[in-house]
């Protein structure tokens, strides 16, 4: 077991997978598969009620909150 050969997966913890920021990706991605699927829906609709449209505002604001949470979450640089 001492001779296993070292490999890039042997290497990874926690610090890298927070440098390469994957659930914050995957989270927005999955975002925008739902933010796409609700427009196709609501454009499908023949006549749209009030509440349909109130849905699909939150899904549009919700989207807009989550970016900026995204965009704000970045790796803070070091000032030294």
């Amino acid at each position: 077991m001492a001779d296993e050969k070292s490999s890039w997966y042997n290497h990874i913890n926690s610090s890298v997978i927070d440098k390469w920021r994957i659930w914050p990706r995957g989270l927005i991605t999955l975002y925008g598969i739902m933010f796409w699927r609700t427009t196709e829906w609501f454009m499908a609709l023949p006549e749209p009620t009030a509440p349909q449209s109130a849905f699909v505002s939150v899904i549009v604001g919700a989207g807009a909150a989550w970016f900026g949470l995204y965009v704000g979450s970045g790796g803070k640089k070091d000032s030294k």
